[in-house]
């Protein structure tokens, strides 16, 4: 009996699947240093904004009790991806050329590419609604509210990327406060940027220095940051993003449903194979407080 991919069919399978996890895992990713991941367990879960708590008075006699509110509560929703080949039986019976694991490897590529997508989508649609946060307010706003009777607050400039712009958005983030106006502990640690300011970012957080001066003053800004470059995925040349890496690895959540899986099913009558990649997953955040934007 002829052994080959049209008598053992299960052998091309595994063989393609190991291509398929093989460059899906070997293209970096930015995802884990910006979200924090969650296994989804329902259709629609939700976020949950904590109510802040109160002033501490002073002890007289008795204790104060306060009652904590729920903040904002906001519904994710499971999104479903797929994407396939059709492969004749004869194909990948003769393919010298390795056509179909090229193939094979440029859909892993693209599911690699759509996590990327989504997860820069919150950055890209910062300063619109097409991702909002509690509030129903985009993620970088000059209004964000509170429902816990908290004023109004702004993580949003547009000022142009600079050594001193970095400076007034740390102060600014700095002062943001809970939603009962109580002051936190909010000191941003990451810059987020495009590639187009790649250069830039690095004399101001690399430089000994005072940045593009002629006086001799240390740069304030040097050893103090982390640089993340999300390369092609920030859409904008000249946005850029204060984060405070610990609040942001609470707040802003991938959330799976299905991890990214590859399948095949073969038919009888045509004798063509259908390899196919599937996906679940939604990214959200109910906070704001984490990130301080520019668009400019």
């Amino acid at each position: 009996m002829l052994i080959s991919a049209a008598t053992w069919p299960s052998i091309v399978q595994k063989d393609l699947s190991l291509i398929f996890l093989r460059k899906f895992r070997g293209i970096p990713s930015m995802l884990p240093l910006l979200y924090r991941f969650k296994k989804a367990e329902q259709g629609i879960e939700y976020d949950l904004e904590t109510g802040d708590i109160g002033t501490v008075p002073a002890f007289d006699g008795h204790i104060s009790y306060d009652s904590i509110g729920e903040g904002y509560k906001k519904s994710v929703q499971e999104t479903e991806y797929a994407l396939g080949l059709k492969v004749t039986r004869r194909l990948l019976r003769n393919d010298l050329y390795g056509v179909v694991q090229d193939r094979t490897s440029l859909l892993a590529q693209a599911f690699k590419h759509l996590r990327e997508v989504r997860g820069a989508f919150p950055f890209v649609n910062a300063f619109n609604t097409s991702f909002t946060v509690g509030d129903t307010l985009q993620l970088c706003s000059s209004a964000h509210t509170s429902n816990n009777s908290g004023a109004n607050q702004s993580n949003t400039t547009t000022n142009a990327f600079s050594a001193a712009n970095v400076q007034t958005a740390r102060i600014a983030m700095k002062k943001i406060k809970t939603n009962r106006d109580n002051p936190m502990l909010n000191i941003p640690d990451t810059i987020l940027i495009p590639m187009d300011l790649e250069d830039k970012a690095y004399e101001i957080i690399k430089s000994m220095g005072k940045v593009d001066t002629s006086v001799n003053n240390r740069n304030y800004h040097e050893g103090r940051y982390k640089l993340i470059v999300w390369d092609n995925y920030i859409s904008s040349t000249t946005n850029w993003f204060l984060l405070n890496s610990d609040i942001m690895k609470q707040q802003l959540v991938f959330r799976e449903w299905e991890p990214v899986q590859f399948f095949r099913s073969g038919e009888f009558d045509t004798l063509v194979s259908k390899y196919a990649g599937y996906t679940s997953f939604e990214v959200s955040s109910v906070e704001w407080r984490w990130v301080y934007g520019s668009s400019n």
